[in-house]
């Protein structure tokens, strides 16, 4: 099977769960699933469905985070334009509003864009970011989060998002940690092995090449989060110290780039037009 970032069919399993396996590219470092579901359109339509209203509260619960995370976007911003890849219902989507960007949001599912549309009022296209055909050089800061672990292809995001980025502009991403401290000590019980849904995998290693590869610049990498709670407790010790070990990991995560999520930014080369 080849990787779906190089191509590259020098690549071997890593783990194997019951939905699955996932195989780990050797010369990029990229984690994909394997098989790849072939119905993965399907799959994450269904799931984002599932949980619409859960995404639609947090229009009103977390504007605060949202705006925290939006900020460090004011010094790249020039045209104003703002993209969200994988907006769901558009609740970062409004708080950008409310902080005077010019915002566009494309998302899978029809019926989280079909809301943020008609409940919000926000532009958003249903479809990937490809099929949008947004125009070149518009956007001073296209942001993903919980988006890339659930993309089919990646490589061809990052690649479209440096044609539609203005020249010094920004991709944010907020994606899963393979090399996380959790997913060490807890194996197939880490709750972010899905291969059904989350086909790929990153490590700080990992999205610097695929930054590399899609031709934009790396900037900066950092992580954060742990979750000591396994996804099934089939088979898994549930005892105390576990939970215990939650405020070590939280203080050392960070310090070491062992966070269960992996965040990155990087930049269009200004010499690119």
């Amino acid at each position: 099977m080849k990787c779906t970032a190089c191509g590259s069919t020098n690549g071997a399993e890593v783990i194997r769960v019951k939905e699955g396996a996932y195989r780990q590219c050797a010369d990029c470092g990229l984690i994909y699933a394997s098989p790849m579901p072939a119905s993965l359109e399907q799959i994450n339509e269904e799931s984002f469905t599932r949980k619409l209203d859960y995404y639609a509260a947090k229009i009103h619960t977390q504007q605060r985070r949202s705006r925290k995370k939006l900020s460090m976007f004011t010094p790249y911003r020039q045209t104003g334009n703002l993209l969200e890849i994988g907006c769901n219902a558009g609740a970062v989507l409004d708080v950008a509003r409310q902080m005077g960007w010019n915002v566009k949001g494309v998302d899978l599912c029809a019926s989280a864009s079909d809301f943020a549309r008609t409940e919000l009022g926000l532009d958003v296209f249903t479809g990937t970011v490809e099929a949008a055909a947004l125009p070149d050089n518009h956007f001073d800061a296209v942001f993903t989060n919980a988006v890339l672990e659930h993309c089919r292809d990646p490589l061809s995001v990052l690649r479209e998002c440096r044609r539609i980025l203005r020249p010094g502009g920004v991709f944010y991403g907020d994606t899963v940690n393979w090399d996380s401290i959790t997913r060490r000590l807890l194996g197939i019980h880490w709750e972010y092995l899905n291969p059904r849904g989350h086909v790929h995998l990153y490590t700080p290693q990992n999205v610097v090449s695929l930054c590399k590869q899609a031709g934009l610049e790396h900037v900066r990498t950092w992580t954060h989060g742990v979750r000591v709670c396994p996804r099934s407790t089939e088979g898994f010790d549930r005892s105390r110290c576990w939970r215990l070990l939650k405020g070590p990991f939280l203080l050392a995560a960070p310090w070491m780039n062992k966070g269960d999520h992996i965040r990155f930014l990087a930049r269009k080369p200004v010499a690119d037009r």
